[in-house]
């Protein structure tokens, strides 16, 4: 919009200008033939120069409406931010029911094999009470691990995961290693405002003696 107006004014003085210095000079040829005829030689001129910037505006508005608009610069785009809250619930959920953070912080390396096999047991069924309740999981592949299948062209490959000799194009044919899960359904408490920014997943428990 700048850049038209600059134009119009331009147009504008460069066809004023014009249109005096012609009027200038065809009063000074015609001498005594145009005396006492001023005023309608120079509205003749003033007409001539209305109409003269109008054609030019015309003229300048079809040439830079009919120029393609620059392409706009392509921004970067910034991921979404992902939901840690939802995340940092479950986590609290499995800590608080199956201790499991407790477990994955501790070093192993003390316990023998047969300390730390009873230790997964209670982990193993507070974790997967927890799942259950709140999270309901589906294999990605129904049939049986170990088992033949073929995996057809236009397949998920965020759900299906190919390794071995990965040759050509789909059909692929091969033994499934893992069925995959997916998430079926979430239904986690809600949350109270505020409740999380300290992203505390277990509190600090103090035993009172006095």
């Amino acid at each position: 919009m700048p850049e038209k107006t600059g134009f119009a004014l331009q147009a504008l003085l460069i066809t004023v200008l014009f249109n005096a210095a012609l009027l200038a000079a065809v009063y000074f040829i015609g001498g005594e033939a145009l005396q006492g005829k001023a005023v309608a030689v120079f509205g003749v001129g003033a007409l001539l120069t209305l109409a003269l910037w109008f054609a030019l505006r015309q003229v300048s508005r079809r040439f830079t409406g009919s120029a393609a608009p620059a392409e706009a610069t392509p921004r970067s785009v910034t991921p979404a931010a992902p939901d840690e809250a939802s995340a940092l619930q479950l986590l609290a959920i499995l800590q608080r029911k199956g201790r499991l953070i407790d477990f994955l912080q501790e070093d192993l390396r003390a316990f023998d094999d047969a300390q730390i096999g009873a230790a997964v047991r209670s982990i193993h069924a507070g974790c997967s009470e927890a799942l259950a309740e709140h999270v309901e999981l589906a294999p990605v592949m129904q049939e049986a691990e170990g088992s033949a299948v073929t995996v057809a062209p236009g397949f998920d490959t965020q759900a299906v995961r190919l390794t071995g000799n990965v040759v050509g194009d789909p059909p692929f044919k091969g033994a499934l290693r893992h069925r995959g899960w997916r998430v079926v359904r979430v239904n986690l408490p809600a949350r109270m405002p505020g409740q999380g920014q300290e992203k505390i997943l277990a509190a600090a428990e103090v035993e009172v003696t006095a």
